[in-house]
């Protein structure tokens, strides 16, 4: 191994055991105890909870996992948390109907059982595909209803769900499997926080979407545009990119990243402002990406013989991608982000961060930056 993979490898192995915000396994033990300990405090005003409490006790995490990773029941619970802090949470609640059937689908997910075809995944954790359209399936109506309120806010955006079929799988699979061979420590520990993954066309006002995550409708569920990608380069980019949005998600129900999470900020390349906690979580991603890039650059040839070579892929230049990006912009690549993101959350934004926030950026930045000084050039001068 010559010495810019070690550095690679050191900043990979870096990225995926530090305590609070790095080590997929024991951020997942926490949202599972918190989900076990919610079910005991839900039991005193929801009988329907009550009665299944002994078999929730019992489940072991991998099954406790399908329970509660679940989209619907994952929104479920998440509403009876938000019910209860305000004091609102009575019966009859979702979670009481929601539950019930969740068990009886033990092995499988609650949505995954009903799919009109199951796809499954193989990685270290189960991840399903969705494939809903068409489906008079109670739960896929919901899971579609609930996709159909991201694009509900502003009619210049639409979207369309799409159903896989074995080609979309072996796609998916494939780019599973490269990321795990370039980052095979911070790429599976970001994949562990994704329960299912979805396939999309779509556009926002800002542009076409390439990916996304679920969010508050659609909890555990990334979705991706395989059509606008096109290559498993950047499919793997994007799984890693909504994977690790919903790893900084898990891991800050239990540490606060900002004092102010609502003040916000302007980045140079948007002409929106976002939230501190906005650019918290991006710095987070493009630190990843910057890293995924350079492991790219130092691939096996047995990458190139069994997913193509990058540069033979022809794409849309964006930031976030391995094939192309657009060197000429002075933050056209992930780099070039996660340099200034940084720069800015330890400099003049670090007063909006919380103790927390600032840990998360500086086991960051420092993690990356060997990696930066030795693999990266400025863009314009690469240019």
């Amino acid at each position: 191994m010559n010495a810019h993979a070690q550095l690679v490898a050191a900043a990979d192995r870096a990225l995926s055991t530090q305590p609070n915000f790095g080590d997929s396994r024991r951020i997942l033990a926490k949202v599972y105890a918190r989900y076990r300990f919610g079910a005991e405090l839900f039991s005193e005003r929801l009988p329907g909870v009550a009665a299944l409490q002994p078999q929730l006790e019992a489940l072991p995490d991998a099954e406790l996992r399908r329970i509660f990773f679940d989209p619907l029941l994952r929104l479920a619970a998440e509403d009876a948390f938000s019910e209860l802090e305000s004091g609102q949470l009575a019966s009859p609640h979702r979670l009481e109907q929601l539950l019930p059937q969740a068990l009886a689908a033990l092995p499988a997910g609650l949505c995954e059982s009903r799919m009109a075809q199951r796809w499954s995944l193989q990685s270290e954790e189960p991840h399903w595909m969705w494939s809903i359209l068409g489906s008079e399936d109670p739960c896929a109506l919901q899971l579609q209803a609930a996709f159909d309120k991201i694009f509900a806010d502003n009619p210049a955006n639409r979207g369309a769900l799409l159903n896989p079929d074995a080609a979309a799988r072996q796609k998916v699979q494939d780019s599973i499997a490269l990321l795990s061979m370039l980052l095979p420590n911070a790429g599976p520990a970001a994949l562990r926080h994704v329960g299912a993954i979805a396939l999309l066309e779509a556009q926002l006002e800002g542009g076409i979407v390439l990916s996304a995550a679920g969010g508050d409708l659609t909890p555990s569920t990334v979705f991706v545009s395989l059509e606008q990608l096109g290559n498993p380069w950047d499919i793997a980019g994007c799984l890693l990119h909504e994977g690790l949005h919903m790893k900084l998600f898990d891991a800050a129900r239990s540490v606060s990243l900002a004092k102010a999470p609502d003040a916000t900020i302007q980045v140079p390349w948007r002409n929106v402002r976002w939230s501190i906690v906005r650019a918290i979580f991006a710095y987070h991603v493009y630190v990843h990406l910057s890293l995924f890039k350079a492991a790219a650059l130092l691939a096996d040839p047995r990458c190139f013989e069994r997913f193509g070579d990058p540069a033979a892929y022809v794409s849309r230049a964006h930031a976030m991608s391995v094939v192309n990006n657009d060197t000429a912009h002075r933050y056209g690549r992930s780099i070039d982000r996660a340099r200034y993101l940084g720069e800015m959350l330890e400099g003049e934004w670090s007063h909006l961060l919380s103790p927390g926030g600032f840990e998360l950026v500086h086991w960051l930045r420092s993690s990356l930056a060997p990696v930066d000084a030795a693999m990266f050039v400025d863009a314009r001068e690469a240019a």
